[in-house]
């Protein structure tokens, strides 16, 4: 058993993207609550590294080096921060993961939690959870069951939220925000696809789109603007404060499933997602502003009335424009 009473310093680590950070943050909430006393620090990546000046609840957030070799950048960053003495060090992956197990041994914390199979690499963890592979549970309360294993539904207290995120006006009308921009292709409508539907759902209510377009997306946002019918612009957002501030700007937000719903959900804004392939019971943003649409291959196979419908309603639940 961890004595929570005793524990000063926390140390998180969660690699890859903005989604899976954000997915972490529930884990870092609840061990505050457990442990009130102690200082978090959340080790990410470069691609979560941006989320630093906006997460609420986390006392620090350190960067995890890259280079030619991850193994040598850990070892370099646990060498750093050893000397600071960590209590308990924690890989919010909920999956196995050789990489964090040795950081946390690295670390040298008394206590080391992760999930674990069969594998030499397991050995150096003294607080294991045993990996399911079929897993009922959001990666968020997966990730949670390190430390709270009673907990069997994730409460809303412990939803990721950021701040300090600028915000502004972009249309004199509603704005809904589409993202071109997602890795997931079974998450992605075609151009052709998504102007349709949005000019069939402009003859029912009245909107302006913004379209969120990384640079190298930008044939494609512009294929989709010479297709709408209602007030519309491009945003190249180059910086993530920029993104940030855009989407927060934005009344509603209709993307794929990744990052943009994570942040969206994060920044408590109504939205509409579609999720190809990917399970909302394990991956959905944690919102209560947010609904998703599910296709288990590909979100081009979902029905074109059901899209159209949930968007009518997403617009139509807004609040007037003053």
């Amino acid at each position: 058993m961890i004595p929570f009473h005793a524990i000063r310093r926390i140390a998180i680590f969660r690699r890859n993207g903005l989604g899976d950070v954000l997915c972490s943050i529930p884990l870092a909430l609840r061990c505050k609550e457990l442990m009130p006393q102690a200082k978090i620090t959340l080790f990410v990546e470069k691609n979560g590294f941006c989320l630093a000046p906006y997460l609420k609840g986390i006392d620090e957030v350190a960067l995890i080096p890259s280079g030619c070799n991850k193994y040598i950048n850990i070892a370099k960053l646990a060498w750093q921060r050893r000397k600071e003495k960590f209590d308990l060090a924690i890989s919010a992956k909920t999956t196995p993961m050789k990489l964090m197990n040795l950081s946390l041994c690295a670390l040298r914390a008394p206590y080391r939690m992760a999930y674990v199979q069969n594998r030499w690499h397991s050995a150096v963890i003294n607080c294991p959870k045993r990996y399911a592979e079929q897993n009922p549970f959001h990666q968020a309360l997966q990730a949670i069951h390190l430390i709270d294993p009673e907990m069997n539904e994730l409460p809303k207290r412990l939803y990721p939220t950021l701040r300090s995120v600028d915000q502004q006006r972009l249309f004199s009308q509603k704005t809904l925000l589409i993202s071109l921009s997602n890795n997931r292709v079974g998450s992605t409508l075609p151009p052709q696809r998504l102007a349709y539907l949005l000019n069939r759902l402009a003859k029912e209510t009245s909107f302006a789109v913004a379209i969120s377009v990384l640079p190298k997306d930008v044939a494609k946002a512009q294929e989709i603007a010479s297709l709408l019918t209602m007030e519309h612009k491009l945003f190249a957002t180059k910086q993530f404060p920029h993104f940030l501030s855009l989407l927060n700007s934005a009344d509603a937000i209709f993307a794929g499933d990744g990052g943009v719903a994570h942040l969206s959900a994060a920044l408590q804004k109504p939205a509409l997602h579609l999720f190809g392939g990917v399970k909302v019971s394990q991956w959905g943003p944690l919102s209560k502003y947010a609904s998703t649409l599910f296709h288990p291959t590909h979100v081009i196979d979902i029905p074109e009335e059901q899209i159209l419908d949930s968007l009518h309603s997403l617009l139509t639940s807004l609040p007037k424009v003053s």
